[in-house]
């Protein structure tokens, strides 16, 4: 399938803004919710979830449903051993370098206490410390995607919008901070902050419109004034947020409308409207598809490019225990470390072309073989049963003469056995004198 690469280049962007995010420099009060009240996560997981809706849609019609459930799994599990190597790296930075970076004894907390139980549940997803979440949370979608397109090919699409819409009105009764209480004595149990029964809404709403993308149909048919109101809506809350900015008001995820980590009301209404908005002009990106390439090579390489930009995070962070008197000495490592995302970017790029290139050269000599075994089998066994049929008849013919010159003395024994195999050499000499010569 063709990439998309307004998609790719969103992608990088988004990545970029969520390194500075997770970074420890006064740069944040930029990237984080500059546009309305959501962050980059909520982008990163529909778009993730949109591509996602898309592949799946598209191997279901070229190769059936279970080829498709199975790359979407394997698929998972790529990004589990990512997300394993991630941890494995912060867990030597946590165990080896903590008295040289004093700033991560605050994100390491929980792992001090119990490092051996911590590593454990952290293999189970249940154990999930900072700047580490989402990719535990992308793993259990991505296993939840065969179930979403299965429930939707047996009960219909709106069957499982709605089914989603009620698990996501149930997350904001805060049924997983009951769960999470129970388990708070528990130090090497840490599922992350996000609700997992609240954002899944987010990614069911991508898999579905990506998949309407697929059949050329939009995702919600809209009367004419609808997207009027839409925009209007997606400008009140620009402004909204602009005035919070400004007036320094409290963080606004503390409040249940605006909440994050279980994506209250006001939240998810925000990011569908300004989502909507984005999407009409998003395709313009490709007219600037070259003066962009680098931003699309980071979308393109997103996961290997997200987890080492987590372990330069998570350096900075033990670098600079306090971002407010390191700067602009904070700032100025941030933009070197964006720098070397676009490096990183190149190289995975280079890799996989390689890799590509690889591929392509193997398949090529195994074609070229298979048509020379097709041509040259048939003429070789030809020649080869031609020259066994000569060799055939020329013993067949020597051994029928000499069985007829020398068949009394061949059945004799000895003494006089000599005078047999003597006139067995002689006779062959005589009928097939170029054979004898070539055996001498």
């Amino acid at each position: 399938m063709k990439r998309l690469t307004e998609l790719d280049i969103l992608r990088g962007i988004l990545l970029l803004m969520m390194v500075v995010d997770h970074s420890p420099s006064s740069l944040r009060r930029f990237t984080d919710q500059p546009i309305g009240f959501f962050t980059t996560a909520e982008a990163f997981v529909f778009v993730s979830a949109f591509l996602a809706g898309m592949l799946f849609r598209k191997r279901i019609e070229k190769n059936g449903f279970n080829a498709a459930r199975s790359s979407t799994i394997h698929r998972a599990g790529r990004i589990y051993c990512a997300h394993l190597l991630t941890l494995a790296f912060a867990f030597v930075i946590g165990s080896f370098l903590l008295s040289y970076l004093p700033g991560l004894r605050t994100l390491f907390e929980q792992y001090l206490k119990n490092p051996p139980a911590a590593i454990g549940a952290s293999m189970l997803l249940v154990f999930q410390p900072p700047l580490m979440d989402i990719l535990p949370m992308y793993i259990l979608f991505s296993f939840l995607t065969p179930l979403v397109f299965w429930a939707a090919g047996r009960w219909g699409w709106k069957t499982v919008i709605f089914s989603s819409l009620s698990i996501w009105l149930i997350a904001q009764l805060r049924v997983r901070d009951l769960l999470v209480t129970v388990t708070k004595d528990l130090s090497y149990i840490n599922p992350g902050p996000f609700d997992v029964l609240a954002w899944q809404f987010l990614w069911v709403g991508g898999l579905f419109c990506g998949q309407r993308l697929c059949e050329k149909k939009r995702a919600v048919p809209l009367p004419k004034p609808l997207p009027v109101i839409l925009i209007l809506l997606s400008i009140a809350f620009l402004a909204w947020r602009l005035i919070t900015v400004s007036a320094i008001a409290v963080p606004t995820n503390q409040a249940w409308l605006l909440d994050k980590w279980h994506l209250g009301p006001l939240r998810l209404l925000n990011f569908l409207v300004t989502g909507w908005a984005i999407s009409k002009v998003l395709g313009y990106l490709q007219c600037w598809e070259t003066v962009l390439h680098p931003f699309s090579l980071i979308g393109r390489n997103m996961l290997p490019v997200f987890c080492s930009q987590i372990g330069l995070s998570m350096l900075l962070i033990g670098i600079i225990p306090s971002p407010r008197s390191a700067e602009p000495f904070s700032s100025i490592l941030v933009i070197c470390q964006l720098l070397t995302a676009f490096l990183l970017a190149r190289f995975f790029e280079w890799v996989t072309q390689k890799k590509k290139l690889l591929g392509a050269s193997t398949e090529h000599f195994a074609a070229n073989h298979r048509t020379l075994a097709k041509v040259q089998t048939p003429a070789l066994s030809a020649s080869m049963n031609q020259l066994s049929a000569f060799a055939a008849g020329v013993c067949s013919a020597e051994s029928d003469a000499l069985n007829g010159v020398c068949g009394p003395n061949l059945g004799r024994t000895r003494p006089d056995g000599f005078a047999a195999y003597k006139c067995y050499e002689d006779r062959r000499t005589t009928l097939c004198p170029r054979t004898h010569q070539h055996r001498q």
